[in-house]
């Protein structure tokens, strides 16, 4: 573990004389250099969630004003300690890194992992995580949760049992909306409090023909970056996130939300991670079906769907005992669907 802030930037490049350094601290010292080098741009990968990863090149210039917006939002100030435990070869942990430098942060940095509070015992002001990161701590130390005054949870919807979960604990927690192409972040939800997503200062908000956002970010673009997330606006500052636009599922004749199906399926397996998935039928079209990372002890049985609309029932159960993810933690749910030979 160790900290980067405006005075040992120099120690950190000295990593590289080291014969052996966690990849995590390479990777570190990679993003660095390229920051300042001569070029205007940063090559970063998008998390492959959804199929291969690609790499997108994003300027400089916006990613400090990303920066800039977040570390103002929560009035991150010169020495306040922020953790880096997400990987630095994705946006997410270079721009844990660029808040740093921009406000003159200290960065307490460990290898991203489950649970990344596992051995840490510092105070921290600000930290980002995934929904898995956030839930494992939960499970093995909850205690250190408090050890965070304030937390973005992004890269995967936080579903109602976490949600409900964080009440119990002084961290001030937040849902976050964004995507590589908009340098993380661009709204924010705090948990527990906001039903909507509210945007970041210079961001606003428009709705597609096809109830799908529209960000206006000018920092980024000067065109509206148009997503398939459909969402109800509620002001030009501020959305309700539903889903997204290639998860609606015709079963039927029926058009079933994937993600509100699975925000009521997270109360019945609130331990356990899962996803909606579908298979092809004759009758149906398509054929709703439940993905659960468990192993075969797992009872799927008792599941009671009793409350559920007829439609929204899951036709076909089945378990993986390890979820294949990304490096980000992200489930990718193609290749689960492929382990268990339903592509």
């Amino acid at each position: 573990m160790f900290s980067i802030n405006e005075h040992n930037i120099k120690e950190i490049e000295d990593l590289r004389a080291l014969p052996s350094k966690e990849q995590h601290e390479i990777n570190i010292v990679q993003f660095l250099n390229e920051w300042f080098n001569q070029s205007t741009t940063i090559n970063t990968f998008t998390s492959g969630s959804t199929g291969k990863p690609k790499t997108i090149a994003l300027k400089k210039e916006a990613i400090l004003k990303s920066a800039e917006l977040t570390t103002s939002f929560f009035n991150l100030s010169k020495h306040n300690n922020a953790l880096l435990c997400l990987p630095t070869n994705y946006i997410a942990g270079k721009l844990m890194i660029m808040r740093a430098l921009y406000a003159e942060l200290n960065l307490i940095s460990v290898p991203p992992s489950r649970n990344p509070l596992k051995n840490l015992n510092t105070r921290i002001d600000f930290a980002a995580m995934t929904p898995m990161q956030v839930k494992t701590i939960l499970i093995e130390n909850p205690e250190k949760l408090n050890l965070i005054s304030t937390l973005i949870i992004g890269g995967a919807p936080v579903d109602k049992v976490l949600e409900n979960s964080l009440k119990n604990y002084n961290t001030d927690s937040y849902s976050t909306f964004g995507m590589t192409e908009t340098i993380t972040h661009v709204a924010l939800k705090k948990l527990n409090s906001d039903n909507y997503f509210q945007s970041l200062p210079s961001v606003t908000f428009h709705e597609t023909i096809d109830n799908c956002l529209a960000i206006n970010a000018p920092y980024i673009s000067d065109r509206p970056i148009i997503t398939n997330d459909k969402i109800e606006l509620i002001s030009p500052t501020s959305f309700i996130w539903i889903g997204r636009k290639d998860n609606v599922i015709n079963t039927g004749g029926i058009k079933i939300q994937a993600e509100e199906l699975e925000l009521q399926i997270s109360q019945l397996i609130p331990n356990n991670r899962f996803y909606i998935s579908t298979i092809d039928d004759e009758l149906l079209g398509k054929k709703i079906i439940l993905i659960i990372e468990a192993d075969s002890s797992f009872n799927t049985s008792k599941i009671d769907f009793k409350n559920f609309n007829k439609y929204s029932i899951p036709k076909a159960i089945y378990t993986i005992l390890n979820f294949k993810e990304t490096e980000t933690g992200k489930v990718m749910r193609n290749e689960n669907k492929a382990l268990l030979g339903l592509i």
